[in-house]
């Protein structure tokens, strides 16, 4: 990366701190959260919905070196994704397992610090330091070496404010996905499993439905699409979803690859399907497709049988008794998958048709939302990592980074 400003290593400015090796016999199901490198997100976060943890009791002094806090940095260190950082935005207490470091910086704007070793300019620099053809490895010696640019603290703040602001307009994107995902997976508990829908009379005894209702199949509501394409057969802008792109526990598509970097048979999906992660499907990825594309084979298109469905089977197929039936009907052991033939059959309560077209009315415009908030993000992101490298070269000035920030938000 050329800058006019000087170079000094990663660790003049940033204390580097490896996880620490828990025991296999530590890990349990409930107490401290414990980060592993499976928890960087593709997207610069750090996703503790699926983060193993250890008992309380197993907290001590010396764990305490190993504890995160808000506004951390953290590094994959080894494997295919090493080199790939997250930023810590909780306030609760996690600690860091082996293989992944901690960067906290002390001589240098934490939001400038961030920008640089976030972006995947450094990204591929950190891989590239990876030693070992079989599991690529990086030393914390070797993270602290990486040299970073570094101008005066005052032009880092300036140039750190401009980027804290796109993260802001970022994160208040991303908690309004979330909340509208929290308000859709509500309301179809709301209706379909305890059946307080508008207009109900009464509780419905377990095992019966209210009056109007049907028992139904997933099969009966939608199918498994398998429209089968070659990358080099379909337009070169083509967005191509891989299991990688696909986000745990959110059904938002926020991120996907391009045709180019793929060869083999993919499969079409278009507006509105549904994407089901079949590899490991305890991983519960389940998103909405907000536009056409291709997938990998390693997932499952799911379309409605008709649109006042889409939202009812999009609420199912996502829902966690879902998944868990996928996960305990799959096949295999090392690399389970889910089986359509057998999800075909899980019941789904069925409304009258009003009722199904009130549920989609609220729930595909919430969908509808969430996509329109991550598309917003992802013009965000694109101009934030494109930001840095211009005022690093020179090409663009601080004052006119702060006026092009004004037109973003």
């Amino acid at each position: 990366m050329k800058s006019g400003w000087p170079f000094v290593r990663l660790g003049e400015v940033c204390e580097v701190t490896p996880g620490y090796a828990f025991k296999s016999q530590d890990w349990s199901h409930a107490g401290i959260p414990v980060v592993k490198i499976k928890n960087i997100a593709g997207d610069g976060t750090v996703d503790l919905n699926d983060v193993d943890c250890i008992p309380p009791t197993l907290f001590s002094r010396k764990l305490g070196r190993f504890e995160l806090r808000d506004g951390d940095i953290i590094i994959a260190m080894t494997g295919a994704t090493a080199g790939k950082a997250g930023r810590v935005r909780t306030s609760r207490s996690i600690l860091l397992n082996q293989r992944v470091a901690r960067l906290r910086p002390n001589d240098v704007d934490a939001a400038f610090f961030w920008a640089l070793v976030g972006s995947k300019d450094y990204e591929r620099i950190f891989f590239r330091l990876a030693d070992g053809a079989a599991q690529p490895n990086m030393s914390s010696s070797q993270i602290e070496g990486v040299l970073i640019p570094c101008p005066p603290i005052t032009v880092q703040r300036r140039i750190g404010s401009i980027l804290r602001a796109y993260d802001d307009l970022i994160e208040v994107n991303r908690r309004r996905i979330a909340v509208l995902e929290e308000m859709a997976r509500r309301l179809f508990e709301e209706w379909f499993v305890h059946f307080r829908f508008p207009g109900y009379q009464a509780d419905i005894p377990r095992g019966r439905l209210p009056s109007g209702w049907i028992w139904s199949t997933l099969g009966e509501l939608a199918s498994e699409v398998r429209d089968a394409v070659l990358p080099s057969d379909v337009s070169p802008d083509t967005p191509y979803v891989g299991l990688e792109h696909l986000p745990r526990r959110s059904t938002t598509l926020g991120e996907w690859g391009n045709v180019d970097e793929v060869t083999s048979t993919k499969l079409k999906f278009r507006p509105g399907d549904i994407l089901f992660g079949k590899i490991r499907p305890y991983f519960h990825k389940v998103v909405w497709a907000p536009c056409d594309g291709i997938s990998s084979s390693d997932a499952i298109v799911i379309r409605a049988r008709s649109d006042d469905l889409t939202a009812i089977v999009l609420s199912v197929a996502s829902s966690d008794a879902f998944v868990a039936h996928a996960v305990q009907t799959s096949n295999g052991t090392k690399m389970p998958r889910a089986n359509w033939p057998v999800l075909v059959k899980y019941p789904v309560p069925l409304p009258p048709l009003e009722l199904r077209e009130k549920f989609s009315d609220y729930v595909l415009n919430g969908v509808q939302l969430a996509a329109t908030l991550q598309a917003a993000n992802r013009r965000l992101v694109a101009s934030r990592d494109l930001l840095l490298p211009r005022l690093i070269s020179g090409e663009l000035s601080v004052t006119a980074a702060e006026r092009e920030l004004e037109r973003a938000a």
